[in-house]
């Protein structure tokens, strides 16, 4: 039985130098699960982009969250701001770049809308997928 699932919340600035801060705390959670380094470094990556997509939405927003949620077999990481001055999500959503660049690093990617504002669902399995030789 799996024990209490615990839910790690960071909020900063929403500027481009507090997302360091929200990338040290996911590699930190992430290390701690065990995840290898290649999925560390992919869902380090993923936020740090996640951030990018968000902050290039809304001028006037006043802060950035990041949820982490370490689950058995995986690493849930939701990113979100607090403002959007754009429709979210965007309509052309698998055309995008940013799109493309987190569904290549992560296992499960979304966009949601919640009550604050838009935010991006991250899912990176722990365990590497078994290979056969």
């Amino acid at each position: 039985m799996a024990g209490p699932i615990d839910l790690i919340t960071v909020s900063v600035p929403p500027e481009t130098g507090s997302v360091q801060v929200l990338r040290a705390v996911t590699a930190s959670v992430a290390a701690r699960m065990n995840m290898p380094f290649d999925g560390i470094e992919d869902l380090r990556l993923a936020v740090d982009e996640a951030c990018a997509w968000l902050l290039g939405l809304a001028r006037e927003a006043t802060s950035m969250t990041l949820r982490l949620r370490p689950m058995d077999d995986r690493l849930e990481a939701v990113v979100s701001i607090d403002a959007a001055e754009r429709a979210w999500p965007p309509p052309d959503l698998e055309q995008s770049l940013s799109w493309r660049v987190l569904s290549a690093l992560v296992d499960t990617v979304s966009l949601d809308a919640e009550a604050s504002g838009p935010s991006i669902r991250l899912i990176k399995r722990t365990l590497e997928p078994s290979r056969t030789v």
